[in-house]
């Protein structure tokens, strides 16, 4: 597959980003990020898409509270019709979020809003303002994309429970200490996460930075994979590649494709489906 000439499906990568550095200012990557530190484009994804069997991609946001970020990658989807959704940057906490919402949905490819979390407080997911966003999110039909780690998980069920209708999504599978082989916590707390609503979904993505960058296997992740599986079930499951960041651990596109391809070898092809399509279709209600 790498040699550019794989069958594609209409699968969906549900998880990349592209930055410019010269249009925006990000607080990351950093120079410490070196492999990445540069100017990211639409081109040099959908160029990397086209060597694995994926067809289409969801951009997620770089920028926090940055409408301006999902404008310009919209617009760049014009010329990249591989692109079939953006989640944004949006500040829930804004009194006029109704307003920014309204504007941004006035192309169909934006889908929803996601918040980097490294950025704030341990307790800013359980802060009343931020709900009030959450609520209109839920209004709206819209999803919200949590970006979480371990410390962050036992959060998340009490907001899950006050926002059964609201769509939401864990990035990463919540980016476990992989590298480190922690798993017991981890699993206990996604357990009750995937318990509490329908509504909640999981990205099989970003895991090749939270194991060793030099030597991960694929057998690292299928302790993680297997009980995202059985805690979420199959219809609520997602592939994402979070491209660039995973070749910071040496793994272009298709390697995390192919990786995905591998952990998920025992379910069926209609399974599969699903979670390489099918349940990203109606998480965001692409049109594809």
């Amino acid at each position: 597959m790498a040699d550019g000439t794989s069958v594609h499906e209409d699968y969906v990568d549900t998880h990349f980003h592209i930055w410019d550095l010269d249009h925006f200012k990000y607080p990351w990557p950093t120079s410490n990020e070196g492999p990445i530190f540069r100017t990211v484009t639409a081109a040099e994804y959908v160029d990397n898409l086209r060597k694995t069997p994926v067809k289409y991609g969801v951009f997620v946001q770089c920028l926090n509270g940055h409408p301006d970020e999902s404008k310009w990658v919209m617009q760049q989807a014009k010329s990249w019709p591989e692109i079939k959704g953006v989640v944004g940057g949006v500040d829930l906490t804004d009194p006029n979020i109704r307003g920014t919402l309204a504007d941004l949905c006035k192309d169909p490819l934006f889908k929803g809003v996601r918040h980097i979390l490294d950025m704030e407080d341990p307790t800013w997911i359980t802060r009343e303002d931020v709900h009030k966003g959450m609520a209109v999110l839920e209004e709206l039909g819209m999803t919200f994309d949590l970006l979480l780690r371990p410390h962050l998980l036992s959060h998340i069920p009490r907001v899950v429970a006050k926002f059964p209708r609201l769509k939401m999504v864990v990035d990463h599978i919540a980016k476990p200490y992989i590298k480190a082989k922690e798993i017991e916590q981890w699993k206990k707390d996604m357990t009750e996460i995937a318990h509490q609503s329908k509504n909640i979904y999981c990205k099989i993505s970003g895991m090749v930075t939270e194991a060793d960058w030099d030597s991960w296997t694929p057998e690292d992740f299928m302790p993680y994979v297997e009980h995202i599986i059985s805690s979420f079930g199959v219809d609520r499951v997602m592939f994402g590649s979070d491209w660039p960041v995973c070749t910071l651990a040496k793994a272009s596109l298709n390697d995390v494709f192919e990786l995905f391809t591998k952990l998920t070898s025992s379910y069926s092809s209609e399974d599969r489906r699903k979670m390489l399509r099918d349940n990203a279709k109606e998480f965001h209600s692409l049109d594809i």
